[in-house]
């Protein structure tokens, strides 16, 4: 009898942490980044799905942490950084973008390892049309 009520509430306790792990890894990403585009669609996409790994802000839902991919996120960050978008150069910019829409053309990013643990950052071939338009954009020098 003690047994069970001890499985019984080890499960609960498991299942309020899933709970909320999953519902607070989204909010700290999006209210913690810098917009990147002046395309709405485009800056929720990356919040969605490249922001774990590519922002300063950026934090994973602790059971994607374990993928090999976001293990290297900080590495990820010194690549491409959204955080710190608005101080890119035009030409860093656009060599950026020429990357952003290689990846995702070619479908290394998000990488599978990582969207096998976090469903979420999974892109929709809609989204993944509206990154590559937006990738395929020259990018605008700042004034």
């Amino acid at each position: 009898m003690m047994r069970r009520t001890f499985l019984s509430i080890a499960w609960l306790v498991a299942l309020a942490v899933l709970i909320a792990g999953c519902s607070s890894s989204q909010q700290s990403v999006a209210s913690s980044t810098n917009t990147v585009s002046a395309d709405s669609q485009v800056n929720t996409i990356l919040q969605k799905s490249c922001y774990q790994c590519h922002s300063t802000g950026g934090s994973a839902p602790w059971y994607a942490a374990v993928s090999p991919t976001y293990l290297a996120a900080n590495s990820a960050r010194g690549v491409l950084n959204f955080s710190d978008w608005q101080t890119y150069d035009a030409q860093k910019k656009s060599d950026a973008l020429k990357s952003i829409e290689a990846s995702v053309n070619g479908g290394s990013m998000p990488p599978g390892d990582y969207t096998a643990l976090d469903h979420s950052a999974r892109l929709t071939d809609d989204e993944r049309q509206v990154l590559l338009k937006w990738a395929s954009q020259p990018a605008i020098p700042a004034h």
